[in-house]
């Protein structure tokens, strides 16, 4: 059970997170509302203060799921450092310390508040964010449609070229729509255009699919091979087609962005036959850094005591800076891992988790350096 001083030290620990994160994501909302405003005024059809205001409130709600995912890591580390300075500076360390009781008892509620704040970053990228992924994708102005770019994707499965001129994420639908279809699936390369083609995605009876609107050419005047009329239907109507395919909507824009997916999507990318080897390992790298995230927000907190409470300073203004220093070695550190995948030097799970086994380490052997 959490003592007196435990639960003071974890109010004041998510004060300082909870103000921060305000602090922070209303600097941001203010500068980008500001800059972006013309973006939302197009949105705007009565042109009225009150809807613009009520169209940035809806934008900004949505995009702070993403905020909160990109600067809670820092923040969690923040948080600590804060803690810990003001103990220092309102002088409730000494009588702690005098009482015999050790430094790294205090880290105890630190650690758990930093595993709740976890906790929160694991639930709101798993659950929030996948569910509200097309209205972050959204423009400004229209948070109805989404519509994105399309980026080309092979589907290596199918041996298939999908593109298209742009994708509505909330509708599943890609606007001027082209397929091209290359041997042996039929007789010779074909390019089957459609100015509208849905996504229908896997169930128990069908697997996923587009469904090609008024396809150029017909499915009639094609020339199929006997093995591909299992991924080239017939649609309900004479002029549309089935086309059987595992790449979605999300994965021809911004497909090299997991953040917007889930784990077992994620997962799921990872083992889809449709992607090139060098998406995959992309993925792979994105799947092994989500799972040691926590590992190193606890150790990032955890390295941070011995050199905000040093034993040699009492200067704590050097003492954060000192400790700010060190955050960023960590920081160079993971990102020196990170090239290493993406060069392919090293393996995907050990880019990922050299970093956690190094710092974690390293904050083994500097936790001597703390006040006692």
């Amino acid at each position: 059970m959490f003592t007196t001083f435990d639960r003071y030290l974890l109010k004041r620990y998510f004060h300082v997170f909870i103000i921060g994160f305000i602090a922070t994501y209303g600097l941001y909302v203010v500068f980008d509302g500001f800059t972006n405003i013309d973006g939302f005024q197009v949105g705007v059809k009565d042109d009225s203060s009150t809807s613009l205001l009520w169209l940035m409130l809806e934008f900004y709600l949505y995009q702070s799921s993403i905020f909160f995912d990109m600067v809670s890591p820092i923040l969690t580390v923040l948080a600590g450092v804060v803690v810990f300075s003001l103990m220092v500076r309102h002088g409730e360390l000494n009588p702690i310390l005098s009482a015999g009781i050790p430094t790294y008892r205090l880290a105890i509620p630190l650690a758990f508040a930093t595993i709740t704040v976890n906790c929160f970053i694991v639930a709101n990228q798993e659950l929030l964010i996948p569910r509200i992924a097309d209205k972050v994708q959204a423009e400004r102005g229209d948070l109805g449609t989404s519509s994105q770019f399309v980026e080309p994707v092979y589907d290596f499965s199918t041996r298939i070229m999908i593109n298209g001129q742009e994708m509505l994420l909330t509708e599943k639908k890609m606007v001027n729509a082209e397929f091209v279809l290359s041997k042996p699936t039929v007789h010779d390369f074909v390019t089957v255009k459609s100015g509208a083609a849905y996504y229908q995605s896997q169930t128990s009876e069908t697997p996923g699919r587009w469904l090609l609107k008024n396809a150029s050419p017909r499915y009639d005047e094609l020339e199929i091979a006997e093995f591909a009329k299992e991924m080239i239907l017939p649609g309900d109507e004479p002029q549309d087609i089935f086309i059987v395919s595992d790449v979605g909507c999300d994965q021809l824009c911004n497909r090299n962005t997991s953040s917007l997916i889930s784990t077992p999507e994620l997962i799921a990318r990872i083992n889809n036959p449709s992607f090139s080897d060098l998406s995959i390992r992309k993925q792979t790298m994105d799947l092994h850094f989500r799972l040691t995230r926590p590992f190193m927000n606890l150790i990032a907190v955890m390295m941070s005591i011995p050199f905000v409470l040093r034993k040699e300073s009492r200067s704590q203004i050097l003492n954060i800076a000192f400790c700010a220093f060190v955050m960023g070695g960590l920081f160079a550190i993971n990102q020196c891992f990170f090239f290493m995948g993406t060069t392919r030097l090293i393996s995907p799970d050990q880019a990922a988790w050299f970093p956690v086994i190094t710092c974690g380490t390293l904050a083994a052997w500097f936790s001597n350096r703390v006040w006692t």
